[in-house]
């Protein structure tokens, strides 16, 4: 995503980092970068505080994100907390990036949105929508920035994705498909109590995948849809049908299937809408083919993202033949007329991609906006209703200390 503004000195983001596991080192090791590098020149970002419940693993923290990203300066001068209440209460920081197990999102997304925080937190946002809402409700009482860190909404390929569903090219969408598959099954034996399979801390494939071929059918679809009047006003909750296999080790779910109706503006069609239907698919028990992120298909051709649908490497477009070829061949066609290729990898200054969202908040920040457009609260709320009517349907709740929504300490 390249530089939106030249008016602007260079602004820099202090970032407070919440929690020292894998997720939270991918994101620094990001924010290290040269932002030059992906042609971004009115935003940076600075490490300024880390915290830990465990101040011991700071400093290896530091230690391995300034290795991996080749890093030479500015480690030693990173501020290290033992709690983070510490963080939240340090008056220098400008966002906290929160990096918790999901299970721990909705509390430490509210303590830091309570110390007057700008928030970015992990995907997925919560457990369940009411928590979710009651941190959008507080973000926007506070007049907080808050944004949940689903990463692919930013990256390059997505915004291509999006432009060239927006020209038309393949026509009027009928159907879009997505999937992400990641087999975790040989981990079973070995570590049964990791997060992945762990009710206790959100475990099952819907809320630890299903953000990805979920961001994948909104990217495709809900631009096409009825939009509301402002950014605060909510999207209507889509009419969903979903069936699910759960793990018999622990009882989360294993396998989420849901064919769900998206609403599109139609001028032809009688009410000015009609339904298109996505279906998303996630498991932890198979792994997705490299060409199944994302299908989507219209009446002129389709789209193919490929790669994994958390950072698909790239799109393929093709065009079925004219109507008229239809006609002199008398059959549907089966091979298509044109198709173009369009690829993302590598990534500019060797970056994952976290550092893109990243940008997103610092322009947001600078620019006195309290949340994305690209990435509005009422996206996040919509998939949080969405991955709560998954769950009601398959007969699934996570223990109550991981549902409620009082908090800690009240």
């Amino acid at each position: 995503m390249t530089s939106e503004s030249s008016s602007h000195p260079v602004y820099t983001l202090r970032w407070g980092i919440l929690a020292c596991g894998w997720i939270s080192r991918m994101f620094v090791t990001d924010l290290l970068s040269d932002p030059s590098t992906r042609d971004v020149n009115d935003v940076k970002h600075s490490i300024y505080a880390v915290a830990s419940r465990d101040i011991k693993k700071v400093q290896p923290f530091l230690d391995q994100c300034w290795e991996e990203a080749k890093a030479q300066e500015g480690k030693d001068e990173v501020k290290q907390y033992g709690s983070y209440d510490e963080l939240c209460a340090d008056r220098s920081i400008d966002c906290i990036y929160i990096g918790t197990p999901h299970s721990h999102h909705f509390q430490n997304a509210y303590a830091a949105l309570s110390a007057g925080k700008n928030v970015l937190c992990e995907k997925p946002f919560t457990i369940n929508a009411a928590q979710t809402q009651i941190l959008v409700d507080l973000a926007r009482s506070k007049k907080l920035f808050l944004m949940e860190a689903v990463w692919t909404r930013f990256q390059p390929v997505s915004l291509k994705l999006q432009s060239l569903i927006s020209s038309s090219v393949i026509g009027p969408i009928q159907t879009a498909q997505a999937e992400l598959n990641v087999n975790f099954a040989p981990m079973a034996p070995i570590n049964p109590e990791h997060r992945i399979f762990n009710p206790v801390l959100g475990g099952g494939a819907l809320l630890d995948l299903g953000p990805y071929p979920w961001t994948q059918l909104a990217l495709t679809m809900l631009p096409l849809g009825p939009q509301p009047k402002s950014l605060e006003d909510p999207l209507e909750m889509l009419d969903v049908q979903s069936n699910m296999i759960k793990l018999p080790s622990t009882g989360v779910d294993g396998t989420v299937v849901a064919a769900i109706q998206f609403p599109v503006v139609d001028e032809q069609a009688q009410g000015g809408q009609r339904k298109v239907m996505g279906v998303l698919m996630t498991s932890q028990t198979s792994q997705t083919a490299p060409s199944r992120c994302n299908l989507i298909q219209g009446t002129k051709g389709f789209i193919q993202v490929n790669g994994p649908a958390y950072r698909p490497t790239s799109l393929t477009y093709s065009a079925w033949p004219t109507e008229q070829a239809y006609a002199n061949s008398g059959n549907s066609p089966t091979n298509p007329s044109k198709t173009e290729t369009f690829e993302f990898e590598p990534r500019p200054g060797n970056i994952l991609g976290y550092a893109w969202q990243a940008d997103e908040v610092a322009r947001c920040l600078r620019d006195g906006k309290k949340e994305s457009e690209r990435l509005p609260l009422r996206d996040t709320v919509l998939m949080m209703k969405f991955f709560d009517k998954v769950r009601e349907q398959g007969a699934f709740r996570y223990p109550e200390e991981l549902e409620t929504t009082e908090i800690r300490g009240q």
